[in-house]
């Protein structure tokens, strides 16, 4: 992230010699969502002339200058268009062009995500017998459906979903960075129309763990703290080997302190190889009788496990993405390959936690969203 800014700082201070522009939505180029895009994902020399148009002067916020853009004067690089499995259309420009923007800690062994880190995140409430409760998470995948974990939507009375949220116990979320802190008020709650788990679900031993939640209404895409992720539609992505690859998980959950974290947290460790993975699952599945064994383990496949001693995904983190950093259309992006599953009983412990594999449902998504 640091690298983006010098850079989108860099040409706003040569606007600044050249002159400004005069228009009716001058703010803070971190604030304009499409300035932002191409800050991030477009730092080329289209990017630099839009800049170069755009600018329209300086404020002064809390003591501190800052540079300010027509926001206007960006387009949204938002919506490029996987086919359906039975009726070979193509529904690609059902998923986003725009996503997994990176910027750059629940969880176990984690650090606190920063304001913007991850647009994508969402937080699903119940109604409980101690009142609203948030106990799942879960992706914006686009502007109208939310990707999480089957266990986190059957059985469960779900109240709504929450886009844009750092940190649940503050009506404003702020990044104290060298200089003027950077607040954000905005975020969005929202009631489910439809909730879509998957058919074939089984909660013990699990299989079939994921669920799509389609919002009533659409989701306002156009804050910086609201963006969709990516998901591995490409044959490439969906070929790629995980085995030791690194990815961050990404929740509200249980941390090592044994309490649940109203602000959200990340954690980085490395996906087990596969053979790792079926012997953890097969310790697993001892306590179930020995004619369920066989036919579990077949659903490894579409699982994989990943975790280290003292680093994991924990409970309240269901649903959550599981994100490796990948190129998605020629660009460095966040990927989701996987879903928060379950896991040890012990957070943290020397078992890694599973991860339902999203490559290996992109049809099944692809099925059951419409426009």
């Amino acid at each position: 992230m640091k690298k983006k800014l010098i850079f989108s700082v860099l040409v706003l201070h040569i606007c600044a010699v050249l002159g400004y522009s005069i228009c009716n939505d001058c703010m803070e180029y971190t604030k304009c969502k499409a300035a932002f895009e191409h800050v991030t994902l477009k730092r080329d020399r289209e990017t630099m002339q839009l800049f170069s148009k755009a600018y329209c002067g300086m404020g002064n916020e809390n003591g501190e200058m800052i540079h300010k853009v027509c926001c206007s004067f960006f387009p949204s690089l938002h919506m490029m268009p996987s086919l359906d499995s039975r009726s070979g259309i193509s529904k690609d420009h059902l998923l986003p062009e725009t996503c997994g923007s990176i910027l750059g800690n629940r969880i176990f062994g984690g650090k606190y995500a920063k304001l913007y880190e991850f647009p994508w995140m969402a937080l699903i409430s119940y109604n409980t017998m101690n009142g609203p409760q948030f106990e799942c998470s879960g992706t914006i995948i686009n502007s109208k459906y939310i990707l999480t974990a089957a266990h986190c939507v059957v059985g469960k009375n779900i109240l709504g979903v929450r886009m844009g949220e750092l940190d649940y116990s503050s009506d404003e979320d702020c990044d104290y960075e060298p200089g003027s802190p950077i607040c954000e008020k905005h975020y969005q709650d929202m009631a489910v129309e439809k909730a879509i788990p998957h058919s074939e679900f089984i909660r013990m031993p699990p299989r079939n763990d994921i669920a799509l939640l389609k919002m009533e209404g659409e989701i306002d895409l156009s804050y910086t703290n609201v963006e969709p992720i990516c998901l591995p539609i490409t044959s490439e992505l969906q070929n790629r080997v995980l085995d030791h690859k690194t990815g961050t998980v990404a929740g509200w959950g249980v941390t090592d302190t044994q309490r649940e974290s109203t602000k959200l947290m990340k954690v980085d460790f490395p996906v087990k190889s596969n053979s790792e993975c079926k012997m953890y699952f097969g310790n697993m599945l001892n306590q179930y009788p020995k004619a369920q064994w066989n036919e579990t383990m077949k659903t490894m496949k579409n699982q994989f496990c990943a975790g280290e001693s003292g680093k994991d995904s924990c409970k309240g983190d269901s649903g959550g993405p599981f994100m490796i950093k990948d190129i998605y259309k020629d660009v460095s992006r966040y990927v989701q390959y996987g879903v928060v599953s379950h896991g040890p009983p012990r957070c943290g412990s020397d078992t890694p936690g599973f991860y339902t594999d999203v490559r290996k449902y992109i049809n099944w998504i692809l099925d059951n969203i419409t426009d």
